[in-house]
């Protein structure tokens, strides 16, 4: 009987031993993977964007050279900003919704991924463009959008905001309309829609389950953005969603 405690207790310390040594290797592969994506992202923009001295001060006045991104990554759609520059990446598109989960702008593999585009869009001006990022810890890539939750964050009136910049350097800008936690489902990121009517339905599901009424109307004339993201711990189900209404 002894023996067998003493068997029992030498394989628990082997299993013990064997989960730190695991959950040690994901740590460091973590800070190694994000300390990487931020490195490749800062010298990223240092050599894409420009200042354009010819726009008044009160604008903004960056300039992105898509010709050097696309010659770097052609899958770019554009480049988007958002809660006070802490989201602010370039945007890629594959012929899948997997690639770029666990590759960077220029495709190395990156626990980080990248900001992608729902491979079923086409461009900026579909009904409804969905934008996907992993929400990192470290409030990298669509981490930050946890900032949404924050009580008054929707009361700064920039925070209602999100802009993106296409590959012709043509900005545009989205109001936000809606936002909640959900469990993952297809019916959100619906990127195509039979009808008018159909579209109108679409959103109006989406205004009634916001959090918020953000008091503004989208008819169905009108195009959308959707942001989504994880909520919660690896692994889980549920996600993050905003939904903005394009303006100009």
């Amino acid at each position: 009987m002894k023996l067998k405690k003493i068997k029992f207790k030498n394989i628990l310390l082997v299993i013990l031993v064997c989960v730190f040594i695991y959950a040690t290797i994901q740590i460091v592969s973590f800070i190694i993977d994000t300390n990487a994506n931020k490195k490749e992202i800062k010298q990223l923009k240092d050599d894409v964007i420009k200042k354009d001295d010819d726009k008044p001060s009160n604008e903004d006045t960056r300039v992105i050279d898509f010709d050097k991104l696309l010659s770097i990554n052609s899958d770019t759609m554009g480049w988007i900003n958002y809660n006070s520059n802490k989201i602010d990446y370039p945007i890629v598109k594959s012929s899948d919704n997997e690639y770029y989960l666990n590759r960077t702008f220029e495709k190395s593999y990156n626990q980080a991924g990248s900001i992608f585009m729902d491979y079923r869009n086409k461009s900026f001006d579909d009904k409804n463009v969905v934008l996907y990022g992993h929400a990192m810890k470290d409030n990298t890539m669509f981490g930050s959008l946890k900032d949404i939750f924050n009580k008054g964050f929707f009361d700064i009136d920039d925070n209602n905001y999100i802009r993106v910049t296409d590959t012709n350097n043509t900005e545009i800008t989205y109001k936000i309309f809606s936002y909640y936690i959900i469990e993952s489902e297809e019916y959100y990121i619906t990127t195509s829609f039979d009808s008018d009517d159909s579209f109108k339905s679409f959103v109006n599901t989406l205004i009634k389950r916001s959090y918020r009424d953000f008091n503004v109307e989208v008819s169905s004339d009108d195009n959308i953005l959707t942001l989504s993201t994880c909520y919660g711990s690896t692994g889980t189900s549920k996600r993050k969603v905003i939904h903005a209404k394009r303006l100009k």
